[in-house]
């Protein structure tokens, strides 16, 4: 009789304990009512699609009073670049928080000390490494002698460790989107992006940088173990979001974070929840609270919001 007592106190206690997690689970998500979206990996599926789907889920959602932030690693001109009309944002953070807009002008845009791209660029240039120059207005940048480094680089075998949408958004910028010129001015650059197929090289580089920034105020994040990009010091995803809670009267007590980069973390630390995608490393994924059940490719964030905001939707 007596260990049948424990058994049902411990059954008793396990299931209160549960529900306690439930009810605090829902008491969040009730308070939550801004979403910061990455998009690469996220929103978006390897070819740089958006789901009809995802539309339909966020404009309900936005019908229902969430505010909708985009938060990525793109300049805002490779956002309108890929995102279809329809889409309800109510901010940008672009560029890893060099740029912040809402949805009706910017609130404000960094640029890089033109003397630290000049010098980045040429330490590039000098390893053969892949590189992007993105200005404020207009299309990226590479020398044209480059670009049969940069063909070179692509022709290489893919490594497993390079995601599709990496692969082709690379194959696809030295095909259509880079403007090859003669020379580069080095005013009112965003950021400064590198990429190698071995993963080995950006880890050198990255090493480099380090080195650079000894002596320099900036700094460099990095979305895959393939790339890295330099940005001003002291400026992340997190910061801009935070600068469009304020805008909008909320704080980060409000607001659902998903993404799957290491670009991320910043905002996944300054919201009250967040998600990582299953497509995420699993070093990402141990940032979050939790993961979602789908890939980006599985039209993993709409299977996620539809779950988590079935009682909206």
């Amino acid at each position: 009789m007596f260990p049948h007592l424990i058994v049902l106190i411990l059954l008793v206690g396990i299931g209160y304990f549960i529900y306690q997690l439930f009810i605090l689970e829902v008491c969040i998500l009730v308070d939550i009512t801004a979403l910061a979206l990455d998009m690469d990996g996220t929103v978006l599926d390897d070819k740089n699609i958006i789901s009809e789907r995802l539309v339909t889920i966020l404009n309900k959602l936005h019908d229902k009073g969430i505010r909708i932030f985009i938060a990525t690693g793109r300049t805002k001109k490779e956002v309108d670049d890929v995102l279809p009309e329809g889409v309800p944002i109510d901010g940008f953070v672009t560029a890893n928080g060099m740029g912040c807009f809402t949805d009706k002008a910017p609130v404000y845009q960094h640029t890089l000390p033109p003397e630290l791209v000049k010098d980045v660029l040429e330490l590039a240039r000098e390893r053969k490494l892949y590189y992007e120059i993105h200005p404020n207005d207009g299309s990226r940048l590479a020398l044209r002698d480059d670009k049969t480094v940069f063909e070179n680089e692509l022709n290489a075998p893919k490594p497993n460790t390079l995601k599709d949408n990496e692969y082709f958004s690379r194959s696809n910028a030295v095909r259509k989107k880079i403007q090859w010129v003669d020379t580069i001015d080095f005013e009112n650059i965003v950021k400064v992006y590198f990429f190698s197929m071995k993963e080995e090289t950006i880890n050198e580089w990255i090493d480099q940088l380090c080195k650079m920034k000894e002596e320099r105020d900036f700094s460099y994040t990095s979305s895959s173990l393939h790339n890295v990009e330099i940005k001003i010091g002291h400026v992340s995803k997190a910061t801009g979001i935070q600068k469009l809670l304020e805008i909008n009267g909320l704080s980060s007590k409000n607001l659902l974070a998903v993404g799957d980069s290491e670009n991320d973390i910043p905002m996944f630390q300054l919201a009250a929840y967040s998600a990582a995608m299953k497509n995420a490393e699993t070093y990402i994924q141990e940032k979050t609270k939790e993961v979602t059940a789908y890939t980006n490719n599985e039209d993993g964030l709409a299977e996620y919001l539809l779950e988590k905001f079935q009682a909206l939707l």
